[in-house]
Order: C-alpha cells, then sequence, then structure tokens
C-alpha cells in the first residue's frame, strides 16, 4: 500500500503522529467500500424461514414452549433506523455438537471465530446444562465489540422446518 507523500517543500521525515494518522486515513479509504457492501447485503434466504420480520415485531421473543428439534433465528437492523425491518443473518442449531452453536453466534455478532479455550467453554457449559444457547447467543450479542457494530437483534426459537 503505497502512503501519501508529503507535499514539495515539506521536510521528507515525518512524526509519528502524521504517519499514523495518513495510514488511519488510507485504511479508512481502503475499507469504505467493504463495510457499505456488508450494510447492503441482503438478508440470508433459506426455506421455512422468513427472510424478515417487521420493524415492530416483539412477538418473537417469546420463551420456547415447543417439542423436538429447534433452531434459534438471529434477525438484525442498524440501530440508526428503527423503522427498517430485521433481516435474517444466521440460523444456529440447539442441538449438539455445541460448539458449532458457539462459532455461529460468534460468527453472527462478532464476524470471527472464537479462541479455542473460549468455544470449548462454552461448549462444555452448554452440555452440562449449566447454560444453553440461547444465553450464550444473547451473551455474545450483548458483549462490548457487538454492540460497537450497532446492530439491534432479535432472536427467534422456531421448529427446523
Amino acid at each position: 500500500m503505497d502512503l501519501p507523500r508529503p507535499a514539495q517543500g515539506e521536510p521528507a521525515a515525518m512524526s509519528f503522529a502524521e504517519l499514523g494518522l495518513r495510514l488511519r486515513v488510507e485504511v479508512f479509504r481502503l475499507l469504505s467500500p467493504v463495510a457499505a457492501s456488508w450494510l447492503a447485503e441482503p438478508p440470508l434466504v433459506m426455506d421455512g424461514r422468513p427472510p424478515r420480520l417487521p420493524a415492530a415485531d416483539t412477538a418473537h421473543e417469546v420463551p420456547w414452549a415447543g417439542r423436538g428439534p429447534r433452531e434459534w433465528r438471529i434477525y438484525t437492523r442498524r440501530q440508526i433506523d428503527p423503522r427498517k425491518p430485521f433481516s435474517l443473518r444466521a440460523v444456529v442449531p440447539d442441538a449438539p455438537p455445541y460448539d458449532r452453536a458457539v462459532d455461529a453466534a460468534f460468527l453472527a455478532f462478532l464476524n470471527r471465530l472464537p479462541d479455542p479455550a473460549g468455544r470449548a467453554d462454552y461448549a462444555r457449559s452448554i452440555e452440562s446444562g449449566a447454560l444453553s444457547v440461547e444465553v450464550v447467543l444473547r451473551a455474545v450479542a450483548a458483549s462490548t465489540e457487538a454492540r460497537a457494530r450497532g446492530e439491534e437483534v432479535r432472536l427467534v426459537c422456531a421448529a427446523i422446518p
């Protein structure tokens, strides 16, 4: 990556602060199109699962009362526009092996995988009954790192279609 050069007449040596500022501007310039494409990304489309939830929909925030295999559907929207609908971003199985559910939660909310020790700890806690998949999803969604993304989240527990 080529950083902008000092204008003619400026000293050739830059201070550390100026170099840092120039680097920050260049990184922002390179990442802005990537961030814009991520925001414009359409919702996930999967058979038997609605791709969007209405903006005022809170009816799905109810505990699971059904029986049989279930999954957690993660719907998100940017906090800056509360009138927009929530878009389906991920589907997380609520079944063993639970390390898949932990990975899916981290990818959906943080756009990265958990460290191996964290994955093992969460999966072990779910298997032992100390935590549920819902608690892990809500914990990752409430983390400082996830909140910095500026998204509202709706979790929907439903039967696997």
